[in-house]
């Protein structure tokens, strides 16, 4: 183990706790839970537009409220995303209630009033909010998603939603690798340091409010260099409500698959004659139900306005459109298929019961439950719980015959969130939160090691070319576990009518316990499994690294002028030892050239990274119904912990050609964004949004390719690749209002750099490929993406969403006459296109309500190639096969060459469809 001792840290949550309290001697209106947005306006008097000091204004139904100063001005800050009415009210005038008034997190909803005179005692004046077609004080690309909003999508997860949004492609945010977007719940980051993903899945019914932040975003968010997924999930109701909802589905495709069949019974002695090719339906091959979705919640007060709860959970259980076949057990022990003899001579043991297994196939469990207190009207205490349990099984091409050979991902994640939200007056509030994220991932076939059903891996190699697997099992286990303490602090400030301004901290204290290791049955195991005495087939990885931030950021709000203004500070330390020369990497005492005769230490503290961030957006109106925008910022980001610990022992196999070695003491990557942007109005409706991009990408990781005294090649991660990203992005929308609204979103990008993963430098070394110095496009760069929603209420209780989507393919390397392309990523995969549908229909004169509905995803059954073969350009013809064919080379299998070239993971998913009920009460 090469950990440094994690005390220096320690007192970190205690600093921040400290400058929270010190924080709190002037804190603002309602304490709730993650980001919250603000409401301001002027109240003036109804035909002198005279403006009236000391209205009070509060949101109806709760205490949540402000006073106007002498101008007329007021601002209610803390407000939760939702949809509230507002009162003005004064003595002496009629009250003014502002109904639909829209709170959307981190940003400003106007509402201004006119009052006049009382005429009747107790008289009120109920205005309809209308929301306006632009967002006058947004500087940078947002888009968020509430809870009514993402029910209607014919999307089954959040992702999907988050992939919907304008400049997010198959999880890249503009161009930028998946594992750049951080990942926010009520304002306490769930990502997984190791993995750099988000730690759990949120689930739909789960979320308040969605924000996907795709542009330049501010001081306050960072360890990410393209993207932020910022979740508020749903707060204690204020009377006990819930609902059940509850479908099953299908998949609805004539499209065929080509099996194997067996025409006789199980046996250890069957012959070539005992099988036959079988072509079935995806309709016929997969299980029913395809998918299962079972989802509820409950929630409301325990004691009136003090104590309540909000619980949520689903069960999910999806196969996936991935389908195998058990045809052979592990253990069966075929004989003569790798040897050339012809069919006629081969011995086939197949144990299996013929059914077909569906795989990539998810089943979990997620729990969330929110418990609420208010000790005073300004002092409140929140805490979240997140359970997610669930296991995963992957597919497997070489395996597709012997499913029960694969490893299963089992998986387990508790997060714990408990928030303190303080406000004093009108003017300033703050919050501290501390979580505690624990992630652990196991992947094994047999929950021990010693377990006898497994087999040698000699089983793996019975079959001949051109063949998948008769026999054989998976041999690696992995367990991982991180667990992550975070603190987070900040303190918000309404200095005056003009700033707004917010200081933070953050800290979070990793702890990383990871082995991975082989699985042997040989000889020298006495012919029984157990963990690999080979040492280098067992790694061990303990670390604590530390991450520490600090920001301050300033919204100032001027008559037609809108400047966001931070500047970020990040620190992190991997508290871990690494090599002095890495050429004698895993020696930890090395010849002292200054001192013949005599050692001195190979290892040294890896050093620490620190950073200044700053950013900057403005945005000002150009007309009414028009504004544009411009934003730019600098963005720091430590690679995956997973490349940082990569070899965690420093060893090297005498046996390899090559070691790789992770690098703990790597420069942060770096990311200089760029973008401007306009918003323009049409009718109070029907909008249009344009952004320009660009980015600018460096220290990415990269390897580095050196030799060891011995003449063995030396790996390890460094700061070498680069890239560049550019594009724009066009959104045109009819807001919901009437029977009909629609969005329309087109992102153009290029996307080019010299990696598009860290580990390419070395392949291409290996396969006789040069180095690649310039800029290429990277390997999920979409040129053209078109994804367009309508959603039709032709009749009371009826509600049809559609979801269309065009897209260009991605890039890949042609290989013509046998010969590789000498520049990467030349040509482009085929367009994909799909249609999603979601039909809901309320069961008219229920109470409570309910709701049936129809979900189809890909609806036309369209044929979607996502993987192609090099030298064709497709998914289903390769040239190779054609090569054996020709020749008349014998497949060393069961199977036919056509059946063993077609891989399910080259097209997308088939027509899938859903029914189910939705009920409310």
């Amino acid at each position: 183990m090469q950990t440094l001792s994690g005390r220096k840290h320690a007192g970190f949550c205690v600093i921040l706790f400290l400058l929270s309290i010190g924080g709190v001697g002037s804190l603002s209106a309602h304490p709730a839970d993650g980001p919250t947005g603000k409401i301001a306006g002027r109240v003036l008097e109804t035909g002198t537009d005279l403006a009236l000091p000391g209205v009070n204004v509060v949101i109806v139904g709760t205490s949540i409220g402000g006073v106007t100063d002498a101008d007329g001005y007021y601002h209610i800050l803390n407000v939760p995303p939702g949809t509230y009415s507002v009162q003005a009210s004064f003595i002496g005038f009629a009250t003014v209630i502002t109904q639909n008034v829209r709170v959307v997190q981190d940003q400003t909803t106007t509402v201004n009033f006119e009052l006049r005179e009382e005429t009747i005692e107790g008289e009120e004046v109920v205005v309809v909010a209308e929301r306006p077609i632009v967002e006058m004080d947004r500087t940078t690309t947002t888009s968020v998603i509430d809870a009514e909003q993402l029910e209607v999508l014919p999307v089954t997860n959040v992702r999907d939603a988050i992939n919907l949004q304008a400049g997010v492609v198959d999880g890249h945010f503009r161009g930028g690798r998946t594992g750049e977007v951080t990942y926010l719940v009520n304002g306490v980051p769930i990502t997984n340091a190791f993995s750099k993903d988000a730690a759990f899945d949120i689930e739909q019914n789960m979320v308040e409010s969605l924000e996907v932040i795709s542009g330049v975003f501010n001081a306050e968010y960072g360890q990410a260099t393209s993207g932020v997924v910022n979740i508020v999930t749903k707060d204690v109701p204020d009377k006990w409500s819930g609902s059940l909802l509850a479908y099953a589905g299908a998949i609805a495709s004539n499209r065929d698959l080509e099996f194997v069949g067996r025409t006789a019974g199980p046996g250890q002695a069957l012959s070539f004659s005992d099988f036959a090719p079988d072509t079935v339906s995806y309709a016929e091959a997969a299980s029913l139900p395809n998918l299962v979705d079972v989802q509820a919640s409950l929630g409301g007060p325990i004691l009136r306005d003090r104590l309540g709860i909000q619980a949520t959970v689903r069960y999910l259980q999806d196969n996936s459109h991935f389908i195998g076949r058990n045809l052979f057990a592990p253990s069966d022990s075929s004989q003569n298929l790798n040897t050339g003899l012809p069919p006629e001579a081969w011995i086939i043991a197949s144990s299996g019961n013929g059914d077909f297994v569906p795989r990539n196939r998810t089943d979990r469990v997620s729990v969330n439950a929110t418990l609420g207190y208010s000790l005073t009207s300004r002092l409140k205490f929140d805490y979240n719980i997140f359970i997610q349990s669930g296991t995963f099984k992957p597919y497997s091409h070489f395996r597709k015959y012997t499913p029960d050979g694969i490893n299963t991902v089992h998986f387990f994640n508790q997060t714990h969130i408990l928030g303190v939200r303080y406000t004093i007056g009108n003017s300033a509030f703050a919050n501290l939160s501390y979580s505690y994220l624990h992630d652990k991932t196991d992947v094994y076939l047999y929950e021990s090691p010693f377990d006898e059903r497994y087999v040698s891996s000699d089983f793996g190699f019975l079959q001949g070319a051109n063949a998948f697997a008769v026999s054989g099992n998976d041999l690696g286990t992995s367990d991982q576990l991180t667990a992550t303490h975070t603190v987070v602090a900040d303190y918000s400030h309404q200095l005056n009518r003009v700033h707004l301004v917010k200081v933070g901290v953050q800290a979070r204290l990793h702890t990383l316990d990871n082995r991975d290791f082989g699985i042997e049955r040989s000889f020298r195991t006495g012919n029984l499994p157990q963990p690999s005495p080979d040492q280098f087939a067992d790694n061990l990885l303990q670390a604590k690294p530390v991450e520490f931030s600090a920001y301050i950021q300033d919204k100032m709000e001027f008559t037609g002028l809108i400047v966001n203004a931070g500047l970020r500070f990040d620190y992190f330390d991997p508290d871990y030892l690494s090599p002095i020369d890495w050429g004698q990497g895993e020696l930890e005492e090395i010849p002292d050239p200054d001192s013949p005769g005599s050692t001195r230490s190979n290892r040294e503290p890896a050093k620490v990274d620190m950073q200044l961030s700053p950013r900057l957006g403005v945005a000002f109106p150009i007309s009414e119904t028009g504004v544009m925008r411009f934003s730019a910022g600098l963005f720091f980001q430590i690679p995956s912990f997973g490349l940082l610990y990569t070899n965690p022992e420093y060893e090297v196999n005498p046996a390899s050609l090559s070691n790789s070695f992770g690098n703990p003491g790597i420069n942060p990557e770096r990311t200089l964004s760029f973008e401007i942007g306009l918003q323009q109005g049409f009718t109070s409706r029907i909008g249009m949004e344009i952004t320009v991009f660009s980015k600018d990408v460096r220290n990415l990781t990269g390897q580095e390719i050196s030799r060891t005294p011995q003449g063995d090649f030396v790996i390890r991660w460094i700061n070498r690749d680069y890239g560049t990203i550019r594009g724009l992005t066009f959104s045109l929308f009819q807001r919901p209002g009437g029977s009909l609204s629609w969005t329309i979103d087109y992102t153009l990008q290029f996307a080019e750099g010299t990696s598009s993963s860290p580990g390419e430098a070395f392949g291409r070394q290996q396969a006789g490929l040069d180095e690649i110095l310039s800029l290429v496009r990277l390997d999920w760069d979409r040129r053209h993406v078109l994804n367009n929603t309508i959603t039709l209420e032709p009749i009371s209780g009826l509600s049809i969403t559609l979801i269309n989507r065009l897209q260009s393919g991605t890039p890949y390397t042609t290989v013509r006459e046998f010969i590789r392309s000498a520049k990467k990523n030349n040509a482009t995969k085929p367009l994909i296109f799909g249609t999603d549908i979601r039909m809901y229909y309320r069961i008219p004169g229920i109470r409570p309500n309910v709701q049936l509905f129809l979900q189809a995803q890909n609806v036309f059954d369209t044929v979607q190639e996502v993987g192609v073969y090099e030298d064709t350009g497709r998914a289903d013809e390769s040239v190779t096969l054609e090569l054996f064919r020709r020749t008349g080379a014998q497949v060393g299998g069961l199977n036919s060459l056509d059946e063993f070239f077609y891989r399910q993971g080259n097209f997308g998913a088939p027509r899938k469809v859903s029914i189910g009920l939705n009920y409310r009460f």
